[in-house]
């Protein structure tokens, strides 16, 4: 199965994309992958793509136009599966699987655009009205490093406000004076990883509360170091600011004790909530608050977190991926197949 990726050049979307082409390979399809950069030319035109997709099968002549709105670079040799995250790319997945008459997998949520554009659709909750296609996640795919666990190795990832978190410049000094104290007291090193939600001076900050002495490894956007992906499979337990999803998915691939952080101030949407406390219930992470951390914690409430639990996630949900997928599926009506634009 040749698998075409779209890429919209957030490292957080494409590794999800990624995570589940490992996910499709480790269950013994046979799979070959490309990736294909893919830039929304305008944020302003994500309305108008998704009111033009969603009448693809009536009027397919605006399907020209659709890819003529990327800068994208597409392989000679037709896909048998496309596959994209981040809303950006949704539309170009569209059109592009009419085009070669192949399936196609988004992951994530939509914004305007029907369930009907895909031959499935990954969620960490349901799509209103239960499409048939919408397959629930228990959590999202991502690629992770083959490292082995160093001892006394601990991570530590950093998001920023978002998704109904504030961070105040007191609640990141709390959380780095206990990570030097942790160090201290368990004789551990960190890895420590920004993000793009990151405020400016968080850098600064844990340069100053987080010596070289106790970092084994440091990773921020826009550096030229190891990847967080590459790296955070040495860490033995990891703990995370409870604002990104991204690398909370990326961390419960891993199957390692982990801890959600969260600041004072929170008040996050209800499929925000919902989705933690899923995590919560299978003993996939374990949540604290900032204030509450003391020197001498650990993460015990999903230290017993066993491989097969990841493993049976990753079973189930493509066992029911391929009834969708596979080469003999049924694939939806397309329309007349537009001309891509490079």
């Amino acid at each position: 199965m040749r698998i075409l990726i779209l890429s919209d050049g957030i490292p957080g979307h494409v590794n999800q994309a990624r995570g589940l082409a490992d996910w499709l390979r480790h269950s013994g399809r046979s799979v070959s992958v490309h990736e294909a950069d893919c830039r929304l030319r305008f944020k302003w035109l994500r309305r108008p793509l998704a009111f033009s997709c969603n009448r693809l099968e009536r009027f397919p002549t605006p399907a020209r136009w659709i890819l003529r709105c990327y800068r994208i670079q597409l392989p000679t040799q037709p896909a048998d599966l496309i596959v994209s995250a981040g809303g950006n790319t949704s539309f170009a997945n569209s059109v592009l699987a009419r085009y070669w008459q192949c399936h196609n997998i988004f992951i994530g949520s939509l914004r305007h655009l029907s369930c009907k554009n895909f031959s499935a659709l990954l969620t960490l909750e349901a799509v209103a009205g239960s499409p048939p296609n919408n397959l629930v996640m228990d959590f999202a795919p991502a690629r992770v490093g083959n490292g082995r666990i160093e001892p006394n190795r601990w991570a530590l990832l950093l998001g920023g406000d978002g998704s109904g978190y504030r961070y105040r410049r007191q609640d990141w000094t709390t959380l780095l004076r206990w990570a030097r104290e942790c160090a201290e007291e368990n004789d551990i090193r960190w890895i420590v990883a920004g993000s793009r939600r990151s405020p400016g001076y968080l850098r600064q900050l844990c340069d100053r509360h987080l010596p070289e002495s106790f970092v084994a490894a440091s990773c921020w956007p826009g550096d030229s170091s190891p990847s967080l992906a590459d790296t955070i499979p040495s860490a033995e337990r990891i703990f995370c600011t409870e604002d990104s999803m991204t690398m909370l998915s990326e961390s419960i691939n891993l199957a390692r004790p982990l801890t959600s952080l969260r600041p004072q101030s929170v008040s996050m949407p209800d499929r925000y909530r919902w989705a933690l406390e899923k995590f919560e219930d299978m003993g996939l992470i374990e949540r604290v608050a900032i204030g509450e951390l003391n020197a001498g914690y650990r993460s015990g409430k999903n230290s017993g977190v066993q491989e097969e639990i990841i493993s049976a996630a990753h079973r189930r949900l493509i066992n029911q991926l391929w009834e969708l997928i596979h080469p003999q599926a049924v694939k939806m009506v397309r329309a007349t197949p537009p001309t891509p634009t490079r």
